[in-house]
């Protein structure tokens, strides 16, 4: 009964920041506009003022160095919050799990164990999703550039090739190159844009493309051909890397799974019986799980060094 009113308060205290941040939170398509904007405009006349606290707070942290990092991670996981959401969803939830452990363990060590946990999945799930996006990107690559060539050659400039991709192809392709049309329509350079959707794909064969681009409008020379045959490239190159994905999954998934079986046995433990559990968080007896987590970092460490191969 109590783990059913603590999952209870729980969610209430989940939709009750979600709400305040409904409500003060500015106007998403509004500020995304904005935000891509060539020249440094301000939003004076929204629901929002720019003097208002939340708002000065909101540029503190969109301006420091975390705020800007986490900014272009949420950008490339196409994740519609500003940094400071992200921020108090994640000192929501590791309030919340600190709550939780206590009421569950009925002690304070039980609350610590839980708030960093807490604290670390919002960033894994961002990393995660930041992760596929990336990756599905670079597999629509060399249809992305197919599309671009084709258009070319039937008569279409660059910027007409790219409206074109923004038009047919999927998701994330399409969100990216019509973000890169976007900003070009309201002033930013082409080669700009081009470096803005590099630097939010991490991607080195989309560098390649631009640099190719960048050269072409400098000398010249026929660019359907230069991308007809970096797509051919890239192709190849997600053929090899999908081959050694394929022959690596198993040991990815055993290794994933080892590291994560300890976690899972401890959460048990400490729903059935947290007094035994909660023994291995007392001096001296404190350094055999810190030693534990450590191993198993460096065990996923030495795992994806070895299944790293470049090609």
């Amino acid at each position: 009964m109590a783990l059913i009113i603590t999952l209870a308060v729980m969610a209430a205290i989940i939709v009750l920041f979600y709400g305040i941040l409904l409500i003060i939170g500015p106007d998403d398509e509004v500020e995304e506009r904005l935000a891509s904007s060539p020249r440094p405009l301000r939003l004076t006349s929204s629901a929002v003022p720019a003097d208002s606290p939340q708002s000065a707070m909101g540029r503190r942290l969109g301006e420091g160095k975390l705020g800007s990092k986490l900014s272009l991670e949420l950008a490339q996981a196409s994740v519609q919050m500003k940094p400071g959401e992200f921020m108090l969803m994640t000192a929501g939830l590791g309030v919340v799990a600190f709550a939780l452990g206590m009421l569950i363990s009925r002690s304070v060590l039980g609350g610590l164990g839980l708030f960093p946990l807490a604290l670390m999945a919002p960033r894994f799930w961002l990393k995660r999703k930041k992760s596929k996006r990336i990756a599905a990107f670079q597999n629509q690559l060399p249809d992305v550039l197919n599309l671009v060539v084709g258009s070319l050659r039937a008569g279409y400039g660059l910027i007409q090739a790219m409206q074109l991709v923004a038009q047919e192809m999927p998701s994330p392709s399409k969100d990216e190159f019509e973000r890169v049309t976007h900003e070009i329509s309201l002033g930013v350079p082409l080669q700009d844009a081009l470096n803005r959707l590099v630097e939010r794909m991490e991607s080195e064969d989309l560098g390649l493309v631009v640099t190719a681009i960048t050269i072409q409008n400098e000398v010249g020379g026929n660019l359907g051909n230069i991308l007809e045959t970096i797509s051919a490239t890239i192709r190849d190159r997600v053929r090899v890397q999908g081959e050694i994905r394929t022959m690596t999954s198993m040991q990815r998934m055993t290794g994933y799974m080892l590291a994560a079986m300890p976690f899972f046995v401890a959460a048990i433990l400490m729903v059935l019986n947290p007094g035994y559990i909660l023994q291995m968080f007392q001096f001296p007896w404190i350094v055999i799980p810190i030693g534990a987590v450590i191993s198993m970092g460096l065990g996923i460490f030495f795992m994806n060094a070895l299944l790293k191969i470049d090609y």
